[in-house]
């Protein structure tokens, strides 16, 4: 009966310090793997900023592995009297908004979504930045290309309104809330352009810093099997 048991419970902690060793394991590929695509990301970053400025209506005709975010981009446009702030957004330890308004290009039939920077919040949250936005506007701005999908607290089915407070805003929620077609894009526009403060990064974790994080993972599970073979071992010295 006692074999049995001390049987069972090697099988457990074989089971256990397995799954924890490829678990660690796993998530240590995982932030290899995200080292690389931040090292090809920014390998491309450097080639976008060879491009110079691009005018907005050139973008239709540059070839797909240009057409990507980091890529610098000027317009000129009227500014529509709806804009948006960006909630939850920290800089720097300070909560605040980034203002969100949409641009129309001159000779353009489509608007985009353009982040004009950040503004301080207030600890009454009823209480939003007070903002004026002229009516036309000359920018430059980084473009950002990608699935912006996310959750959102106020409904496609229901009319955006002008200083609304969202979690979110995408070209597609903001076509379908104005009834208005957008380009999937979003412009950050860049410290000279922009009302508030810049704050975009295109990279938010070096490469290195994954890296780190790939080998603190490495060395966990490195720990669970030496804890494990420990733990086996002295069960069997009291067999």
């Amino acid at each position: 009966m006692r074999l049995i048991q001390n049987s069972a419970k090697s099988i457990t902690l074989l089971v256990c310090t397995t799954t924890v060793a490829l678990i660690c394991a796993s998530l240590a590929v995982w932030q290899y793997q995200r080292s690389q695509q931040k090292i090809t990301i920014i390998k491309k970053l450097d080639q976008l900023s060879q491009q110079g400025v691009i005018p907005w209506y050139q973008l239709a005709s540059l070839p797909s592995d240009w057409l990507a975010t980091g890529l610098t981009v000027s317009l000129s446009g009227e500014v529509s009297s709806q804009f948006w702030w960006l909630d939850n957004q920290v800089v720097n330890g300070r909560f605040g908004y980034d203002l969100i308004v949409a641009v129309k290009p001159n000779n353009s039939s489509r608007w985009w979504l353009v982040n004009l920077g950040w503004f301080a919040g207030s600890l009454n949250r009823e209480q939003l930045p007070e903002v004026s936005l002229p009516q036309q506007l000359t920018l430059t701005a980084l473009l950002k290309v990608g699935n912006f999908t996310s959750f959102n607290l106020v409904s496609n089915d229901l009319e955006l309104r002008q200083g609304q407070r969202l979690q979110y805003i995408t070209p597609e929620f903001a076509a379908s809330a104005l009834q208005q077609p957008f380009a999937p894009y979003i412009l950050y526009a860049q410290p000279d352009s922009a009302l508030g403060e810049f704050h975009y990064q295109v990279i938010n974790m070096s490469p290195d810093k994954h890296k780190a994080y790939a080998l603190q993972w490495i060395l966990l599970a490195l720990a669970a099997v030496v804890i494990g073979a420990v733990m086996y071992r002295k069960g069997s010295a009291h067999e």
